[in-house]
């Protein structure tokens, strides 16, 4: 059960980078207790937000799917304290990581990101995560996630819920870099991303661009990668909707 002590969003809801993470975990929870030795990581994982997450306490109910050699397929439901689901996700795990190829990198964007830090300052769940958004254009956004302690896992690396809500804040801020904006509000109600083995202790780059949309749904991609290292760590489709 996940407790909110305070809000996580201006609106007082909880944040769809923390629903992600929470499917993640409560998958990986669900393989171990078949075997504690085994050391789970996320292959794949797609998420649906239904509604809002509002109140101050969450359940992750995981059931699986099918066990294949070290393949683990899980189907989790996060419902509020009332019950009702405010999010479904599909994960496919794996024990063992395989690490992803070098990653190109590009210069970032030239626009001013004073607003979007602003925003992304204002929201409670994101203050204290070591975020900076380094640059936006039109379509364009790239942010950066410091090692902070909240940002870690047992091995001192990143935890894939920490590259979940980095992909979650980019591919949900890179609508609002487009003008004239449908609405001054929004959600993500789609967040599909694999991952590449254990991130790593150093900064990560999310990079996200809008591929397509339409007067009110934008479909975004997002490539996280090492700062130092250049590794592809993780990519991911976000997708969302303005009211």
């Amino acid at each position: 059960m996940l407790a909110v002590a305070e809000p996580h969003t201006v609106t007082g809801a909880l944040h769809g980078g923390a629903i992600a993470a929470m499917a993640a975990a409560s998958a990986q929870a669900t393989m171990r207790a078949s075997d504690p030795d085994l050391d789970p990581y996320t292959l794949s994982i797609h998420v649906i937000y239904a509604r809002a997450g509002l109140g101050t306490a969450f359940t992750a109910a995981t059931t699986t799917v099918r066990r294949a050699r070290e393949l683990g397929y899980y189907q989790t439901e996060i419902c509020d304290q009332t019950g009702a689901v405010i999010a479904g996700a599909s994960t496919t795990l794996a024990d063992g990581r395989h690490r992803g190829t070098p990653a190109p990198s590009l210069p970032p964007p030239a626009g001013d990101p004073a607003e979007f830090e602003r925003e992304t300052q204002a929201i409670p769940f994101l203050t204290r995560r070591g975020l900076r958004v380094g640059g936006v254009d039109e379509g364009i956004i790239e942010i950066t996630m410091t090692p902070e302690e909240r940002n870690l896992g047992g091995k001192g690396a990143f935890d894939e819920g920490a590259v979940l809500t980095l992909i979650d804040l980019a591919g949900s801020s890179v609508p609002w870099t487009l003008s004239p904006r449908p609405s001054n509000r929004g959600a993500t109600i789609a967040l599909h991303a694999q991952i590449f083995g254990e991130p790593p202790a150093a900064p990560i780059i999310a990079r996200a661009r809008v591929r397509a949309h339409d007067d009110r749904v934008f479909s975004g991609d997002v490539t996280v990668r090492g700062r130092d290292e250049g590794r592809l760590c993780a990519l991911g489709q976000v997708t969302y909707r303005f009211s």
